[in-house]
């Protein structure tokens, strides 16, 4: 993606993030994720440290920053190398999302973070479990809209489109708050978190 992809894609982002109303935005610093506190709806989830997140439940729904993460991965070419960057990115930002947690007015009622992704492979050592999603028209919808982003803004989107669809399989991708305060609540954010109380 060139300078003139990404600057464009700046100013769609400015709308995207009006219409998506963010709780969590670190527009100072470089964390990789954006929050939406929301109530939950949907079938019972059941995670691995015996966490239930049931319909009405608050839940924190995880969306990676595009923009951010294509301006850290601007002329690097290799698949390792930007692999690297997304795992060490992934890392260092998960730590802040803990600080958000502790001072959002409904940390203690929100039980999870989720997300829905069709790049999830790896993160189950960061403590994240992995399953599938319903079959509805939303997240057909929402998979073939991540696909043509992947096409998009990915160097070898056009190779990767190609793929088996499993391959790139629309996922749910989910962390207990327990489990993620666990593993970085000790860890010292490095940025000011700014936290929008609407």
């Amino acid at each position: 993606m060139n300078r003139i992809e990404l600057l464009l894609w700046g100013w769609g982002d400015v709308l995207y993030r009006l219409l998506r109303r963010f709780d969590f935005e670190d527009r100072r610093g470089k964390n990789i994720f954006r929050i939406r506190v929301r109530h939950y709806a949907g079938p019972v989830i059941r995670l691995p440290d015996g966490q239930e997140i049931h319909e009405g439940d608050w839940v924190g729904f995880l969306h990676i920053y595009n923009l951010r993460l294509q301006q850290m991965l601007h002329g690097v070419k290799s698949d390792n190398r930007r692999g690297v960057i997304v795992l060490r990115e992934t890392q260092r930002s998960l730590p802040e999302l803990v600080e958000f947690l502790r001072r959002h007015p409904r940390g203690e009622r929100i039980k999870a973070l989720i997300g829905v992704t069709l790049l999830n492979r790896g993160v189950e050592p960061l403590g994240f479990t992995v399953q599938s999603v319903p079959d509805t028209g939303w997240f057909r919808f929402k998979a073939w809209y991540m696909r043509l982003m992947l096409l998009i803004c990915h160097p070898e989107g056009r190779r990767l489109s190609r793929k088996r669809e499993k391959a790139f399989a629309l996922k749910r991708v989910m962390i207990s708050v327990e489990e993620l305060v666990r593993r970085y609540g000790k860890v010292q954010p490095s940025v000011v978190i700014d936290i929008d109380r609407r």
